[in-house]
C-alpha cells in the first residue's frame, strides 16, 4: 500500500506554481465596492449634474431677464413711464435718456370688450375656434384700460390717442365704466398738468403745471349711437365718416313682461314684496309699466340723460338749452354735416385718415433726417395731397406721430415692465442680504450698485370685486377671498368694488356678515351697478364712492311662489302628497298657494325688509323713517344717491383707492392687490372653461337641438324645468334677468 502526501496551500504553507490547481491559477476577481461607496459616488455625480443644471437654469433666467429688460427699455425709449415717480411733475430729460419716439396709441373700441373682472389670463385661447380668422375680440378690465391710458399720458413716446369706433361698439359698455374711461382720457388730454386725484372732474386747485403742450386725442367712427358718442366726446377731436350718422336718441329703458305668456300656459307667479318701486318681479305679474314703475324709469333715464349731456357739453364746449336738447333728441339721426354744424364733430372724412397721416409724417421725418434741401417743399406737397384727399382741417396740425402702437402690444409691455419691477425688488432684497450677493447682482446689472433699502413689510390695500348677480357661487368666492385678507396683517384697508344688480338674500347676507368681522376699514367703490343686494353688502363701508351714472339703491326685498297647478290640470297631471306639517308641500309648483303659505312668505319678506332698512340706517347714520323715504325698492343714479344721502362721494375706483391709501396707510409705497385671484393655467385646464368643458357644452347643445317629436318627451322636459320652483326664492335684486337666473338656478 502506497501512501500519498498531499500538500495544501493552507496555514502558513505556500504552494509552488507547479503544485497549484487550475482554480488557483485563474486571475483573482476584484472585490466589488460596498453599497455605501456606490451611493457616495452616485451622490457626487448627481450633485455635479444638479449644479450644472441649476447653473444653466440661473443663466437662462438671467439672460431672459436682461433680454426682457432691454426689450422694455427699447419699447419705452428708456424713459420712466410711471407717473407716480414724477413727484415734481417734470418730464424726463430726453437728452439724458435718448430721443423720444413719436407714437399714437390706438384704442379699438369697435372690437374691445370692457368687463369689470376677467376670470383669468387665458381668454385668448378661445380664439382657437372656427372664427379665429375674423376680427379678434380684445377683452380688458375697466381698471386695466384706465391704467393703460394713464400710463400713456405720462409716456413721452405717446404723442396722441386714436380711438377706432368702426361701425359701432360690438360689445355694450356700462355707463360707469365709460365714465372712468372718459376721466382717464381727460387726464391724457391734460397731461401737461399734474393730477393728484385722476379719476374726478378736473379742478385747477388740485393741479400743478408740467412742461410740454397738451397731448391730442382723436376719435373716428362710421356712426355713433348715444352711448358711443358719450365716450367719443371725451376726445379732443371727434371725426365721422362722410356718409355716417349720429343716432343721438338719448337713454332708453326696456323691460319685458311675461304675464300674458304665463297665463296662456296656466302658470301664475305669486309675488310678495315691500315697496311699490321694487319692480323686478313685475315681469311676472304685469303686462306693462305700472304707475310707480314708470315713474322710477322716467326719473332714472332723465337723470342719466342730464348727466351725459352735461358731460358732452363740457367736453365739446357747447351750450345747448333745454329746447335745443329736446329738439336734437326728437329730430332723429343727424348727418355728418348736421353734426359739424352743431359742433358735435370736428370733421368728416371718407375713410379713417390715420394710416395716411402716419405715412406722411414718416416720410417728412425721413426727409428731415437726410437733410433734404427741399424739405419744406416736401412738407407742403404732402400736406396739400392729404388736404386734397381728406379735406384736413386744423384737427391734425399738432399730429406728429410717425408710428402706431396697438393696445394689445402696449398692454403686454406694461405687464412685462411690472413683472421686471417685481423682479428688481426681489433682487434688491437679495442684494441686501450679503455683500457678495450685492456685488454679483450689481455686476451683471440685476441690482443697483447703491440700492435703496426696501421696507421689510409693505402696506397693502386689497380690492375685492363683486361682479355679477350674487348667488352661492359668487358668495363662496368672495368669502374665501375675505378670509385670506383678514389674516394678512399687511392689508390696512379693503376697497369693496361692487358691480352687481343684486341677487339672493342668503348669499348677500353671507357676504355682509363676513365683511362685518373683517376688522379692517372698508371703502366701497360702485361700478355700473350696486343695487339691492349690491347695496346691501355695501352698508358696512365707512365711505361709499359712486359714478354719477351708477345705478344703485333699490332697497327692498321680494319673493316668488310659482303655481303651475292649472298647467298640470290641463295636461291631465294630478299630484298627491302627504305633508308632515302645514308648509311641507307649500313650495311645490303643482300645489296651489294656501293662506298659511301666503302668511308665512309675507312674514319672511317683511322681516328681511325691516332688517335691510335697519342696516342702511346704521351704516348711513339715518333714522329708519328717513331710510323708508328713499327705500321702497326705488332705483337711484349715483348723482341722485349722493343728493339723498345713500353715497358719500362721486368718483371711480381710482378715487376710492386713493382715499384708502391717504386715509389708512402711512408709507409712500403701497401695494394694491386684487381679489378674487385670477385663475392660473391649471385652473383653466381643469375648470368648466377648459377645452373638455367647451366640447361637452357643444355636444350638449347639439343634443338639445335635435328634433324630438314625441309629445311625452316634451311633456317630461317641461316637467323637469319646473324643478327649479321647489325651493324658496327671496331676492335682493333690481334686475329682471338676475331674478330669472336665480329662479332657474343659474347662479
Amino acid at each position: 500500500m502506497v501512501s500519498t502526501n498531499v500538500v495544501t496551500n493552507g496555514g502558513n504553507g505556500n504552494a509552488s506554481p507547479e503544485n497549484k490547481t487550475p482554480q488557483q491559477m485563474a486571475p483573482k476577481k476584484p472585490t466589488p465596492p460596498s453599497f455605501a461607496l456606490r451611493a457616495r459616488n452616485f451622490a457626487a455625480k448627481s450633485l455635479r449634474f444638479g449644479s450644472t443644471v441649476v447653473g444653466i437654469a440661473v443663466a437662462a433666467n438671467v439672460a431672459s431677464h436682461i433680454y426682457e429688460l432691454n426689450q422694455v427699455d427699447t419699447f419705452f425709449g428708456g424713459n420712466n413711464t410711471d407717473s407716480s415717480s414724477d413727484k415734481e411733475g417734470a418730464q424726463t430729460d430726453d437728452k439724458s435718456k435718448g430721443k423720444s419716439k413719436k407714437s399714437v396709441l390706438v384704442l379699438p373700441f369697435s372690437n374691445l370688450k370692457v368687463v369689470e373682472r376677467r376670470s383669468g389670463d387665458f381668454d385668448d385661447l378661445k380664439r382657437l375656434g372656427p372664427d379665429r380668422d375674423k376680427q379678434p375680440t380684445i377683452v380688458l378690465e375697466a381698471k386695466e384700460l384706465v391704467k393703460i391710458i394713464h400710463t400713456a399720458a405720462s409716456d413721452p413716446n405717446i404723442t396722441a390717442l386714436h380711438a377706432d369706433f368702426g361701425e359701432g361698439m360690438r360689445f355694450p359698455c356700462g355707463l360707469g365704466h365709460m365714465e372712468e374711461i372718459r376721466n382717464a382720457i381727460r387726464v391724457f388730454n391734460e397731461s401737461h398738468r399734474r393730477h393728484r386725484d385722476p379719476n374726478t372732474q378736473h379742478n385747477p386747485v388740485f393741479a400743478m403745471q408740467r412742461n410740454g403742450d397738451p397731448k391730442q386725442s382723436y376719435a373716428f367712427g362710421h356712426s355713433f349711437q348715444w352711448n358711443e358718442y358719450f365716450l367719443a366726446s371725451s376726445f379732443t377731436h371727434v371725426h365721422l365718416q362722410s356718409r355716417g350718422a349720429l343716432h343721438l336718441f338719448g337713454v332708453t329703458a326696456s323691460n319685458t313682461f311675461l304675464r300674458s305668456a304665463l297665463d296662456k300656459y296656466g302658470i301664475k307667479a305669486h309675488v310678495f314684496k315691500h315697496g311699490d318701486y321694487k319692480t323686478a318681479p313685475n315681469m311676472f305679474t304685469e303686462d306693462k309699466y305700472s304707475k310707480p314703475h314708470l315713474e322710477a324709469v322716467k326719473s332714472m333715464t332723465a337723470s342719466l340723460n342730464n348727466t351725459m349731456f352735461s358731460c358732452i357739453e363740457k367736453a365739446r364746449d357747447l351750450n345747448f338749452d333745454s329746447v335745443m336738447r329736446k329738439s336734437m333728441f326728437d329730430y332723429g339721426s343727424l348727418s355728418a354735416a348736421n353734426g359739424a354744424d352743431l359742433g358735435l364733430i370736428d370733421a368728416m372724412f371718407p375713410v379713417d385718415p390715420l394710416l395716411s397721416l402716419l405715412h406722411a409724417n414718416k416720410e417728412v421725418a425721413a426727409g428731415d433726417k437726410e437733410k433734404v434741401e427741399d424739405g419744406k417743399d416736401l412738407i407742403k406737397a404732402k400736406k396739400a395731397k392729404l388736404e386734397e384727399i381728406f379735406g384736413l382741417n386744423k384737427s391734425f396740425d399738432k399730429f406728429v406721430a410717425t408710428e402706431q402702437v396697438s393696445l394689445v402690444k402696449y398692454h403686454e409691455m406694461m405687464k412685462k415692465k411690472a413683472k421686471l419691477e417685481e423682479r428688481r425688488k426681489y433682487f434688491t432684497k437679495l442684494a441686501e442680504s450679503s455683500t457678495a450677493a450685492s456685488l454679483i447682482l450689481s455686476t451683471i446689472g440685476l441690482a443697483p450698485r447703491e440700492a435703496k433699502l426696501l421696507p421689510s413689510k409693505v402696506e397693502k390695500v386689497a380690492v375685492v370685486t363683486v361682479d355679477g348677480s350674487i348667488g352661492s357661487s359668487l358668495s363662496y368666492e368672495i368669502i374665501e377671498s375675505l378670509r385670506k385678507i383678514r389674516t394678512d396683517d399687511d392689508v390696512k384697508c379693503l376697497v369693496l368694488r361692487v358691480n352687481s344688480p343684486g341677487g339672493s338674500v342668503t348669499s348677500s347676507e353671507a357676504i355682509l356678515e363676513e365683511l362685518k368681522i373683517l376688522e379692517k376699514p372698508i371703502i366701497c367703490s360702485m361700478s355700473n351697478y350696486a343695487a339691492s343686494g349690491g347695496y346691501y353688502i355695501s352698508t358696512s363701508c365707512e365711505k361709499m364712492f359712486a359714478n354719477p351714472t351708477t345705478i344703485t339703491g333699490s332697497i327692498g326685498v321680494f319673493g316668488i311662489k310659482l303655481d303651475a297647478s292649472k298647467w298640470a290640470k290641463d295636461y291631465g297631471i294630478r299630484t298627491d302628497y302627504y305633508p308632515h306639517g302645514s308648509h311641507a308641500a307649500s313650495l311645490n309648483p303643482l300645489v296651489p298657494l294656501t293662506p298659511r303659505t301666503k302668511g308665512n312668505i309675507t312674514r319672511l319678506i317683511a322681516g328681511h325688509y325691516d332688517y335691510f332698512k335697519n342696516i342702511v340706517a346704521n351704516g348711513r347714520s339715518m333714522s329708519v323713517d328717513e331710510v323708508e323715504q328713499v327705500a321702497q325698492g326705488r332705483v337711484w343714479t349715483g348723482e341722485q344717491a349722493k343728493e339723498v344721502g345713500l353715497v358719500d362721494r362721486l368718483g371711480g375706483l381710482d378715487r376710492a383707492v386713493s382715499y384708502a391709501k391717504s386715509t389708512h396707510t402711512k408709507s409712500e409705497s403701497v401695494d394694491v392687490e386684487y381679489w378674487p385671484r385670477k385663475k392660473g393655467f391649471w385652473d383653466f385646464i381643469s375648470g368648466k372653461e377648459s377645452l373638455a368643458g367647451i366640447i361637452s357644452e357643444a355636444v350638449a347643445l347639439v343634443k338639445n337641438s335635435s328634433d324630438e317629436t314625441d309629445s311625452i318627451v316634451h311633456l317630461f322636459n317641461e316637467m323637469s324645468e319646473l324643478k327649479f320652483a321647489e325651493r324658496p326664492h327671496f331676492m335682493l335684486t333690481m334686475d329682471e334677468k338676475t331674478a330669472l337666473d336665480l329662479i332657474l338656478g343659474r347662479d
